[in-house]
């Protein structure tokens, strides 16, 4: 796990292209805190910050290069399997490696199958690869996004890209002039969709595409190598018990890939299924002590603590637990919104850096839950949209009225009734696919238009988020209602929320965060599943339960759902607002003033 950055200079005359490539690297010291280092070519920089993982030795150090010099190589991620690819290599085209980096393999993969080789790689990476004869640049994403990449193509054709916005940001030939369309869909969604950014010049390279940039075509068009609708067109044909067999065999896999490592692994635990189903299986693959990590509040709704401790003592860890505690909250809200690049306004970003934070000062590899949810159907918003079905009889004028009448006043609790009634009717009132989207909207378009004033109300509308759902509504025309809403969320609120908000909040302490269930085979697999099984009725993860009943005791499995949120409407004040749009208008009124 990495950052990287880098600048071309086709003409060789920018004098200053090396230190700004040094300016970009040092700004995200904080992914790789443990060595840097750089090379300088006649059209390009590359520059790279390293936190040791696999091959703790200088022979692993990056940027790499191939010993002709033609090939040079800057990488952020794993690549699990890259034992059986080097393997490959060895045998096939009698490559010596001089490291056991998985890096190394990687740039011999790229050298032998061009980029083909990135649909052989089960793991999450974000890279540059240069030709030095070829002179041309390939960037490239993992399939969900797990990491970022960020580029600005500027006027005179030059490419800079980096891990993070904040290390383009050091590129003084970047205009800094914030997105109208990317504040538009960060204050709809509370995140900025991909390729979108907070700045209009800059772009974030989409998940399982690559780009390729040469001295004589600049235009980098961005090439889509993996299509996850593919997969639930092809349903699977196995039993319900098989599928359950094959759902474990294929997360104990995953697990297990995802264990390797020349440093100390331990995870995250909330005491949901997700985060205990992975520790139930390290537990089988690990020797000595395992280390397990969780945040809780004083508030017993946002508080699960006592869930983590019990589940942790059923399975054996040595659980490391703090509180959030209100006196420091401003503090703590504050320091986690630093930690993001751009406006980001998941409240659970706050006890994901304070959990990150804990778990760095003990390992420097965790393993997480992540994408369970959206790979077999676990939020409420599925649920909502069975029963969008049973609304339709009501006239929109009426349920228009209710919501109206509905206010989210003092309720201290988590996700209360009046908030999840709101937030219902606002989307019943629309169509399926529109409905699915607006479960999770912050503020309408009227409500922008006031933020974001008058002047910009041509601009909301015409760059309205759903646009970027619809187009991948349109991928997924013929799948059954779920599959499409997964699909969506696969797309959209997976790369561009939930994976943001883990890269940002353990990178920012140096720690490194991997995602059993987002292994390709195992979510290909999930997707083939039929959707009368990932969701009966209105049972959310009822296959996955089903299977897990085999690693996990009942008090686990029968455990009320619950989101990883902090009580930030307490903290600071909702003026009447539920404690979602308090956050992120709170973060809107930080982030515009620093940017101004």
């Amino acid at each position: 796990m990495c950052g990287i950055a880098g600048k071309t200079d086709w003409n060789r005359n920018d004098g200053v292209r090396a230190k700004t490539v040094r300016d970009m690297t040092q700004a995200i010291a904080h992914r790789g805190p443990d060595a840097d280092g750089q090379i300088d070519l006649d059209e390009i920089s590359l520059g790279h910050r390293r936190l040791s993982i696999i091959d703790l030795s200088e022979k692993a150090a990056q940027p790499m290069s191939t010993i002709d010099g033609r090939y040079h190589i800057v990488y952020n991620g794993e690549v699990y399997n890259f034992q059986e690819l080097r393997a490959e290599l060895e045998k096939k085209f009698n490559i010596e490696f001089f490291s056991h980096s998985d890096t190394e393999v990687i740039l011999h993969c790229y050298i032998r199958y061009g980029t083909e080789c990135f649909k052989m790689f089960n793991g999450m990476f974000a890279l540059a690869i240069w030709d030095n004869v070829a002179k041309e640049l390939v960037l490239a994403r993992d399939r969900f996004g797990k990491k970022p990449l960020y580029y600005f193509k500027g006027k005179d054709g030059n490419i800079s890209f980096a891990s993070e916005l904040t290390a383009l940001m050091k590129d003084s030939s970047m205009p800094k002039k914030v997105s109208g369309e990317g504040l538009n869909c960060y204050l709809a969604l509370g995140y900025i969709l991909s390729p979108l950014s907070f700045y209009e010049n800059v772009s974030k390279l989409m998940p399982a595409s690559f780009l390729k940039f040469k001295a004589d075509n600049l235009r980098g068009e961005s090439v889509r190598y993996w299509n996850y609708s593919d997969a639930f067109r092809q349903k699977t044909r196995d039993s319900e018990t098989d599928i359950e067999d094959r759902i474990i065999e294929l997360l104990n896999d995953s697990v297990k890939r995802r264990m390797i490592s020349d440093v100390p692994v331990g995870a995250f635990l909330s005491g949901g299924i997700d985060s205990s189903s992975i520790v139930a299986l390290m537990k089988k693959h690990h020797t000595g002590e395992l280390h397990t990590f969780s945040v809780g509040f004083a508030s017993e709704s946002y508080n699960e603590l006592p869930d983590a401790e019990r589940i942790s003592e059923w399975i054996g860890t040595v659980h490391h637990s703090m509180i959030c505690n209100e006196s420091d909250s401003i503090e703590a809200i504050n320091e986690s919104i630093n930690a993001f690049d751009e406006p980001f306004a998941d409240n659970s970003l706050i006890p994901m850096v304070e959990v990150s934070q804990l778990a760095s000062q003990y390992v420097k590899v965790v393993l997480s839950g992540d994408g369970a949810d959206e790979l077999f159907a676990g939020y409420i918003t599925y649920k909502a949209d069975k029963y969008h079905g049973y609304t339709r009889p009501i006239p929109k004028a009426l349920k228009k009225f209710i919501s109206s009448a509905l206010s989210f006043g003092s309720n201290s609790k988590k996700l209360n009734w009046q908030y999840k009634q709101k937030q219902f009717l606002n989307g019943a009132m629309h169509d399926a696919d529109s409905a699915h989207y607006l479960w999770r909207q912050f503020f309408s378009k009227d409500e922008r238009i006031k933020i974001l004033g008058q002047k910009n109300e041509q601009l909301i509308h015409d760059t309205d988020p759903f646009i970027y759902f619809r187009k991948f509504y349109d991928e997924a025309e013929g799948m059954e209602k779920l599959d499409r809403n997964l699909y969506v969320d696969c797309m959209t609120w997976l790369p561009d929320d939930i994976l943001v908000k883990v890269d940002r909040s353990t990178m920012h302490s140096g720690l490194e965060s991997r995602s059993p269930y987002l292994d390709p085979l195992l979510a290909e697999y999930a997707a083939s599943i039929p959707c009368n099984l990932k969701m009966k009725g209105l049972e959310t993860k009822y296959i996955l339960k089903k299977a897990l009943k085999r690693v996990l005791p009942e008090f686990v499995l029968t455990k009320k759902k619950s989101g990883f949120n902090a009580p930030v409407g307490s903290w600071i004040g909702n003026n009447g607002m539920d404690e979602f749009r308090t956050f992120n208008k709170y973060v809107y009124d930080r982030k515009i003033k620093r940017a101004d």
